[in-house]
């Protein structure tokens, strides 16, 4: 069956949907739950019930969808997560809408599937269960996904108007930027891509005529959805938040390092964690083959949309966290699969090209192509069977731990070495301050940006007889026996019958 067979490329597109459906929605609820996400989750079901005093650092769309979801899928982070996926879903299916045409059927079938199936993941060791890192980014109801859909919807529709010069693609492709800009605004900046779209097409007066109306489009969009918060000051206690934050930075652990402030380079640092060395050699290739292979229109403004991104990542923000880099992942997935796509193509070509005698050099540089966009298999492999086996770890099987081990109910935890994460399962029961009353455990979770104090040290060496110790996947905790409880008094803890 030939590869232009329609029946062959039927096939194929539903395995990969399958394979991609399974991804995203498999086990979906089962992941232990974020901070960030848990403050979306709450928010957006305070959205809905008409409270907007929450999280006004960002934009509401996301957490809007949030709230609705909770609606129809009750409260918690099933029925959010599910928009997420189904965001993630709709931009593997505009990618592939968007290239079909400029690259082909099994070019677009490979940006789709890139982004639907590989990891892209909140630390390294996303492939470990117990870890409670998340193997995927956009399986968390995160601002993320809402915020790409919607921004590769914008590209998309820039791209169409390539084709059909009509006055309503740059009105859809501003209102698309608007909803993702009113997700979260790190895509702004995106609007240099937009309008190079005419640019490398030469339409100057497609550009004076495209752009007012992409513009009214985008701030409509943003003024529906602010609307409801009472528009202008929100917007402007947003950005007043913003600026103050990205001036502060903020302690960042890299590679097993702690920085006062994140360095430039921390979000791509996050992304070879997230994605792993194969899918950075894999992407890398097929970023300079299309760099270096016929850089067309195409590749001008896919290239325009990545730069617009990283340098915004790198040089502009001064705050970072390990998923922030799924921003500019479609546009660098769809490059790589234009670079293989190409590099394909020109193994087509040489063998056209050459004589008998040197049939090798098309057929070596298909091989490489093939094998290479091949080796994505492997990390996708992986990201399927971990999510397979997805389940709750460390903080959120801590609680039933206690139980176990005979704490009673109303004693509290000290966490240390530990981020606010436990806020999520233990608000009102836990704190990370000693000072904070009397504590039946102690918790000491991996994050180095919080040491272990010589206070808790001391406790726990000098009453080791008194402590049972269980390892709860990441966690280290020492529960009093007893019934017993611990205070603070004169910088050390006194344990209390």
């Amino acid at each position: 069956m030939s590869p232009r067979s329609s029946p062959l490329r039927a096939v194929v597109f539903v395995l990969v949907l399958a394979a991609s459906c399974f991804v995203l929605f498999w086990r979906l609820g089962a992941q232990t739950i974020m901070n960030d996400e848990q403050v979306y989750v709450t928010v957006g079901r305070e959205y809905v019930h008409g409270v907007f005093t929450g999280n006004t650092e960002h934009p509401p769309l996301a957490k809007f969808l949030f709230g609705g979801a909770q609606l129809l899928f009750g409260e918690g982070v099933l029925g959010p997560r599910v928009v997420a996926a189904l965001a993630v879903l709709a931009t593997g299916l505009l990618l592939f809408w968007w290239l079909r045409r400029p690259v082909g059927f099994w070019g677009a079938l490979l940006a789709a599937g890139l982004w639907w199936t590989t990891p892209r993941a909140i630390g390294a060791a996303w492939s470990d269960l117990g870890s409670g890192i998340g193997a995927r980014i956009d399986r968390f109801a995160l601002l993320e996904p809402v915020m790409v859909v919607f921004a590769v919807a914008a590209l998309a529709c820039a791209w169409a108007w390539t084709r059909d010069w009509r006055w309503w693609w740059p009105a859809l492709s501003g209102l698309c930027l608007g909803l993702s800009v009113s997700s979260k605004v790190t895509t702004a900046v995106l609007v240099v891509a937009l309008l190079a779209v005419p640019v490398v097409f030469g339409r100057w007066r497609a550009l004076l005529v495209g752009a007012p109306i992409a513009a009214v489009c985008g701030a409509a969009a943003v003024a529906l959805v602010y609307m409801p918060l009472g528009l202008l000051a929100p917007i402007q206690r947003m950005i007043a938040f913003q600026t103050a934050h990205n001036g502060g930075g903020h302690r960042t652990t890299i590679n097993g390092v702690v920085y006062l402030h994140p360095p430039w380079w921390a979000d791509l640092a996050f992304m070879a964690n997230g994605i792993g060395p194969v899918m950075v050699v894999v992407l890398g290739t097929g970023v300079v083959a299309a760099l270096v292979l016929r850089p067309d229109r195409l590749v001008a403004v896919l290239g325009t949309c990545l730069a617009a991104l990283v340098l915004f990542s790198t040089v502009v923000a001064h705050v970072a966290l390990p998923h922030y880099y799924d921003v500019w992942m479609p546009f660098l997935i769809a490059l790589a699969a234009v670079g293989f796509t190409r590099l394909a193509r020109a193994a087509d070509r040489v063998r056209r090209r050459t004589h008998v005698a040197r049939p090798v050099a098309g057929t070596v540089l298909r091989v490489v192509a093939t094998a290479v966009a091949l080796v994505a298999v492997l990390p996708a492999a992986t990201l399927a069977t971990t999510i397979a086996a997805a389940r709750p770890a460390g903080i959120a099987l801590l609680g039933e731990a206690l139980r176990e081990h005979g704490m009673p109910a109303d004693h509290r935890v000290l966490f240390v070495e530990y981020g606010s994460t436990w806020g999520v399962y233990f608000r009102g029961h836990a704190s990370a301050k000693p000072e904070d009353g009397a504590f039946g455990a102690i918790a000491v979770g991996p994050d180095i940006r919080y040491p272990v104090s010589d206070e808790v040290r001391t406790f726990l060496s000098e009453n080791r007889a008194a402590l049972d110790h269980v390892r709860v996947d990441y966690l280290d905790v020492w529960i009093l026996r007893d019934g017993a409880r611990f205070v603070q008094q004169d910088g050390r803890f006194v344990v209390q019958p």
